[in-house]
């Protein structure tokens, strides 16, 4: 059975977006509906009910009444997230989620924090190449970090504010800088 393009682009296979007739028919609407929905959203009070619905529409029903993301918000792919329990994502988050983004139970994501899945060929523009990214449990990312394709950052692994991780972070890691480098671990 063939792959349909969520799971290529979970995988990793390169896409030409010029000429993959299914890649525009999928991706397309999906991100219509989910960057519309993020309008929406951000036009209301980031504590209103309104606001919550809106938000568990733009996740397909997937957030536990447990977590939450303060908007502004924007997610490019809103059904490729999964929010694990009490999970919070702070204000101003910015989700490029064609591959999938997982964000476990009890992660913590600061203000300003970008997770990008989608690259491009360095040859070929056109061409995406994307990876999924996974916070496991526990770990916090700080402020204005940027979580590049395909990273994985390990439980209880803390992030430091403003670093770009371009490799996957262990658990129990407190990594920064940019690219982030593990400093040290937590006892």
């Amino acid at each position: 059975m063939a792959k349909d393009v969520w799971e290529r682009l979970h995988d990793s296979e390169p896409i030409n977006m010029r000429t993959d007739e299914e890649f525009r028919a999928v991706t397309i609407p999906e991100m219509a509906r989910s960057l519309g929905l993020c309008t929406e959203i951000n036009r209301l009070n980031p504590y209103s009910d309104e606001a919550r619905a809106r938000i568990e529409q733009l996740l397909e029903g997937t957030l536990p009444k447990t977590s939450s993301i303060l908007a502004p918000m924007e997610i490019d792919y809103g059904h490729q997230v999964r929010i694990g329990e009490g999970v919070f994502i702070n204000h101003s988050v910015c989700m490029s989620a064609a591959a999938g983004i997982e964000i476990q139970d009890g992660a913590q994501i600061a203000p300003q924090v970008t997770i990008l899945t989608v690259n491009h060929d360095l040859k070929d523009k056109i061409v995406v190449k994307c990876a999924p990214v996974i916070i496991k449990k526990g770990a916090w990312v700080g402020a204005r970090a940027i979580l590049m394709p395909g990273v994985t950052i390990g439980e209880n692994a803390v992030i430091g504010a403003g670093s770009v991780v371009t490799k996957s972070i262990p658990d129990n890691a407190v990594a920064v800088g940019s690219p982030a480098k593990v400093i040290k671990m937590i006892e």
